[in-house]
């Protein structure tokens, strides 16, 4: 693979990612946010093991939430059960 200006270090590797379950994209109206809220997301894999992410909701409907996360170092994006998120503060970093 031939170096791209400004890269340093090994590209993230995409064989590692292994997508959660997620919901059917959904039929009912979505509602759309200027700003997406910060959530924490609880995911389910069908393994049987969950994990928590921090991430943001993309758009929602009363079910269900376009919920999005960096993993590997790329944005994922899944439907998921709204009950299996919360909302999170987001602190301004002092600087």
């Amino acid at each position: 693979m031939a170096e791209r200006p400004g890269w340093h270090g090994i590209p993230p590797s995409a064989d590692r990612y292994i997508p959660p379950l997620q919901l059917d994209a959904p039929r009912e109206a979505i509602t759309a946010p200027e700003k997406s809220p910060a959530l924490w997301i609880d995911l389910d894999y069908a393994d049987g093991s969950a994990r928590t992410v921090r991430g943001f909701a993309m758009a929602w409907t009363g079910t269900a939430v376009l919920a999005q996360w960096i993993e590997f170092s790329r944005a994922r994006e899944a439907w998921v059960e709204a009950a299996r998120c919360r909302r999170r503060s987001r602190v301004p970093r002092s600087g």
